[in-house]
């Protein structure tokens, strides 16, 4: 972690888009770095996200947010999907906790005012309620039009071994289990429902057995790993309003 922070890699903790340098200065720091494990053996939350990011970019031969704007944000019409923005009279403060209060940790702007060097395939977008939910919506239909079924399919199911949970996911992934860039639920009434939950203040949960989406955004960072109340509230008072199922009198002969 200490060389990981020295070489400006910015894999752990909240995205920081004035951080990293370019992919390819940041593809080649992370390449000096020594293995923690061989591939498959653990699982580590964020960093292989940001890895296929370059990867996507230089198989397509486009810069990363290229590739999303040509083949996610466009078809899907999502208007406010980037990796930063200009126009800062829409973007919110981001409130951190303290012990004196709530202090900004980045204002409009801030480090969504302008393009990153390293646009990261792991974190940083910004975007708004009805673009998530438009995004939502696209996996909810099984992927079209920009994605294939099975695809969604293996996005959305628990791709963790049992040996990679017993080393690396106690505690991190309690009652859940991680698709591709994102957790899945596996226990409890909502199991298969699948999102996560966002460090600087925000949720989303699918559950695609409830035809059901809760989009939760707030300005203020998480003080825990675990997100404040009203995320677990909101979620909670959408579960209480949904219909209950339709009884069904049976009848014998």
């Amino acid at each position: 972690m200490t060389a990981a922070a020295e070489l400006r890699l910015a894999t752990i903790g909240p995205p920081q888009p004035a951080v990293p340098p370019d992919p390819d200065t940041w593809i080649g720091a992370l390449g000096s770095l020594p293995l923690l494990a061989q591939p498959g053996e653990r699982w580590l939350y964020n960093t292989g996200a940001a890895v296929l990011g370059v990867l996507l970019a230089r198989a397509a031969g486009q810069s990363l947010p290229d590739v999303l704007r040509t083949r996610i944000v466009e078809p899907l019409g999502l208007r406010d999907t980037a990796f930063w923005t200009a126009d800062t009279d829409r973007l919110a403060s981001a409130y951190q906790p303290t012990s004196d209060g709530l202090h900004i940790w980045d204002p409009p702007d801030g480090q969504w005012s302008r393009p990153p060097a390293f646009p990261d395939g792991a974190a940083g977008l910004i975007s708004t309620a009805d673009d998530l939910l438009a995004f939502a919506r696209m996996l909810l239909r099984g992927g079209a039009p920009v994605l294939p079924a099975d695809a969604v399919t293996e996005m959305t199911r628990d791709q963790l071994t049992a040996e990679q949970r017993a080393r690396d996911g106690q505690g991190f992934l309690d009652g859940r289990g991680w698709g591709f860039c994102q957790s899945v639920l596996t226990d409890g009434p909502r199991a298969g429902a699948f999102g996560w939950d966002g460090g600087i203040g925000t949720s989303w949960l699918v559950d695609p057995r409830q035809d059901l989406v809760v989009i939760v955004l707030t300005q203020r960072l998480f003080e825990t790993a675990l997100p404040p109340q009203v995320h677990a509230g909101l979620q909670a008072a959408a579960y209480a309003a949904l219909p209950e199922p339709e009884s069904v009198e049976r009848t014998t002969q």
